[in-house]
This record gives structure tokens, sequence and C-alpha cells, in this order.
């Protein structure tokens, strides 16, 4: 997409913008949705690629689980076998590395075609705005996971016999939303001061690291098992694990929202703030 062809798609979604603005924060959040889901280049290949690497990521520790024995009295959280445990864990925190490294990256090119300055310009709610820009990396990363889960169960022989498939779908949308939160605020850190792409990856690592991706939190040294228990992608992980083996996942959602009603409106003010903040200082529009 040539510059000129950006400038007249980005006229014409502002229009569509400012059009909506009377249906609300609603009819905000849809219409940034829709024209993010209108390109095809945001959309077809990104999700290929995602897949394809998420796929080499799980067929890599299916051969791992099967030359490792985990010690005797491991927590595995109710899973079968290292694999169902470690795979449950990266379908989850691929979904936060989308929402999260995907977001920032949306907004940066926001600013960088200069997008981002004119939506700032409209007369809309901030939350909206916020809202609709991580709407679909938000709407993606629950696709992702959804594949992802078919072909464990289909392909790779994750055992999901006993799962509450509604459940499943009670937690990964509740955990999803509770993390868009974060992913707002490392996005208003991206146009605030840049860096939001080494930020994000980061704080993927290091949630990945504490939340129960690839080992029990309970290997965790000192006091960390029990800090980490209010962490919203653990949360997650316990309940999503919970929801696949047939255990009680109710009070895993009911906790993540409430730390959406918590981290979403934080989030929001954060993006306002950072959204004036590089008004001000004239670095809404980034080179």
């Amino acid at each position: 997409m040539t510059p000129a062809t950006r400038t007249a798609a980005a006229v014409r979604w502002t229009g569509a913008l400012s059009s909506r603005r009377s249906a609300g924060g609603v009819g905000v959040v849809l219409t940034l949705v829709r024209r993010d889901l209108a390109e095809p280049r945001l959309f077809r290949l990104p999700l290929l690629l995602d897949l394809a690497f998420g796929m080499v990521n799980l067929v890599v520790f299916l051969f791992i689980s099967r030359v490792l024995t985990p010690s005797a009295g491991s927590d595995l959280a109710r899973s079968a076998s290292y694999f169902d445990f470690v795979a449950v864990g990266i379908t989850f925190m691929l979904v936060l590395q989308a929402a999260s490294t995907q977001l920032t990256s949306r907004v940066t090119r926001e600013q960088r075609a200069g997008t981002l300055e004119m939506l700032a310009a409209q007369p809309v709610p901030v939350g909206a705005l916020a809202v609709g820009i991580a709407g679909y990396p938000f709407l993606f990363a629950l696709l992702r996971a959804g594949i992802y889960l078919a072909v464990l169960g289909s392909l790779l022989g994750l055992r999901v016999g006993r799962a509450d498939w509604w459940g499943v779908v009670a937690v990964l949308v509740t955990g999803g939303a509770a993390l868009m939160g974060a992913g707002i605020v490392l996005a208003a850190l991206a146009v605030a001061v840049g860096h939001g792409d080494a930020a994000a990856r980061l704080f993927v690592v290091a949630l990945s690291f504490l939340s129960g991706t690839y080992f029990p939190v309970t290997v965790l040294p000192g006091v960390l098992p029990a800090a980490t228990t209010v962490l919203p992608s653990r949360i997650a992980l316990d309940g999503l694990r919970a929801a696949l083996t047939g255990g009680e996942w109710g009070s895993s959602a009911v906790a993540l929202l409430g730390a959406t009603a918590l981290l979403l409106p934080l989030s929001i003010w954060v993006f306002g703030r950072a959204v004036r903040t590089a008004a001000r200082r004239g670095t809404l529009t980034r080179d």
C-alpha cells in the first residue's frame, strides 16, 4: 500500500469514525475493528505466520516431553502429562503475545502513518479509541487460541475428553480481556516514549516465567509461588487447565472479570494521558 493509498484509506475510515460517534463508544470500537479486518495484509499473512510459529513451538515441546520425565510429585495442575501441561501454557502465552506485541506494533504503525493523530483528533471517547485499536489483536488472539486447541486435540494428542468447552471459552475470553488492559498500557508506552515493542517482548517473557507456562509455579524460589497468584496470566492458565481437564474453572473466570474491571479503566486512563502527552510534544506522528 503506497503512502497516498494509506492516506486516502485513513481519511475514509476517519470519516466513518466521525459519523459513528453518535452511536457511542460501541460504534467507534466496531468501526476501528472493521477497519483492521478490512486490510488483508494485517490478517492473512500474520495469521499464517503466527500459526506456523506456534505449531513449530508445540511440536518441539511434544518431542521434548517424550524424553522428559517430571520428578515424582510434580504439580502439573491435573494435566495427564508434561506435554498437556506445557501445550496449554504455550497456547495462552501466544495469545498474550498476540494481544501485546501485535498491539504495540499496530500503534507504532499508526503513528508512522499519521493515522493515530487523525484518530485522536476525532471527538470520540479515549476509551473507545483504545479498545477499538486493541480489538483486532484481541480477536486475532482468540481465533489463534481456538485453532491451536483444535490442532492439539485432533493431531498432537492433547487429552480433551473431559474438557468443559464452555469453561474453556469463558476463561479464554475473560483472560484475554484482563490482559488487554496490560496491552493497552504497553501501547500507551509506545505512544508516549516509543520502544513499546521491546517492552512488550520483555513483558511476555516475564509473565511466561512467572505464570507457569513451561513449569509449575511451585518450583519458583522464595515467595514467588504465593506472590504470582494475583497475576491474571496465572489465574487464566490455572482456569484453562482446569476447564480442559474437567475441573472447577468458575472461580478463575470470576477473578478474571474482577481483574478486567480494575485493569481496563486504569489502562484507558494511562492511554489517554499518553495521547495527550504525545500531542503536546508533537510526537503523535513519528518518523
